[in-house]
């Protein structure tokens, strides 16, 4: 999980230790720097105090609840009158999610509900769409495939894929195509355009924010891609296409088998000039 935090000191060494284990905790100085971080990086679950900069502020919170009502986001606070007031104001805003410290913050429920809310529905609703097709891939690379939709930005390539696997490269083609899943390429390609669809539904995010968090080198590319899989560009994407209709174009996508289409410079899955067509010809480069 990519976690951000911005809070008082003593509430912040508290989620330092819950988290200690956790390499994508991001430290928020300041609001602007809490925005910035959900901007650009790929976070998934934000944890602050409204008073976290020593002044009660439930404009900034408020502010992010309106901008980016997708990403889930969780009052941690103290047992004291001011962010009880805080708390009842921003819950009628739409804040669903607060930990009291010293009353329900021990480690591990802390981690359970932090993993509870960080759900995506759109991934969700991918990965069962694809179970069966899942069921036929050797238990390691169906999770390694999960594990792709679930957290898009840290893979760039096939051999990403094969790592997390923890299988030969070869064996990730030749089991992708087996269970009619398209080649690395598509998948990387189809996780990270479900996800910044995700992303672009909160009007918070431009289309370069998006592409960053998803660990593109353009914008170009990364609206290339989209025109791929959905027809459209990102920002026609964002007002024209319902959650179903997205999840549709993602599931046929995946199951068309020509790549000679895309783009290679700089997209995941592929390095330059690798078409991934055949098994025999990656084969024959990897030699």
């Amino acid at each position: 999980m990519s976690v951000a935090a911005f809070l008082p000191t003593r509430l912040l060494t508290h989620i330092k230790h819950v988290f200690a284990d956790e390499p994508e905790l991001f430290i928020a100085e300041s609001w602007q720097e809490l925005e910035s971080f959900i901007r650009r990086k790929p976070i998934s679950v934000v944890i602050l105090d409204p008073a976290a900069d020593g002044i009660m502020n439930v404009g900034a919170v408020a502010s992010l609840l309106k901008r980016y009502p997708s990403l889930p986001l969780i009052a941690y606070v103290t047992l004291h009158a001011p962010q009880f007031n805080a708390v009842a104001q921003l819950g009628r805003l739409g804040l669903k999610e607060v930990v009291l410290h010293r009353f329900d913050d021990a480690p591990e429920g802390f981690r359970e509900r932090v993993e509870r809310v960080e759900g995506n529905a759109l991934t969700h609703d991918v990965i069962e769409a694809l179970r069966d097709r899942l069921g036929h891939l050797p238990r390691q690379l169906s999770v390694a495939v999960e594990n792709l939709f679930e957290q898009p930005h840290r893979y760039t390539s096939a051999l990403d894929l094969a790592m997390e696997a923890g299988v030969a490269i070869v064996s990730v083609y030749r089991n992708l195509d087996a269970g009619h899943l398209g080649s690395p390429k598509r998948l990387l390609i189809a996780a990270k355009v479900l996800r910044g669809f995700g992303y672009l539904r909160d009007p918070g995010y431009s289309v370069l924010d998006v592409s960053i968090k998803l660990g593109y080198k353009t914008a170009r590319i990364f609206s290339q891609h989209w025109v791929s899989v959905f027809g459209l560009t990102p920002a026609r994407v964002r007002t024209r296409l319902t959650d179903a209709a997205a999840i549709e174009s993602v599931l046929r996508w995946l199951g068309a088998g020509d790549d000679d289409d895309l783009s290679l410079a700089d997209d995941p899955g592929h390095p330059p000039g690798h078409n991934g067509s055949r098994l025999r010809r990656r084969r024959k480069e990897r030699s």
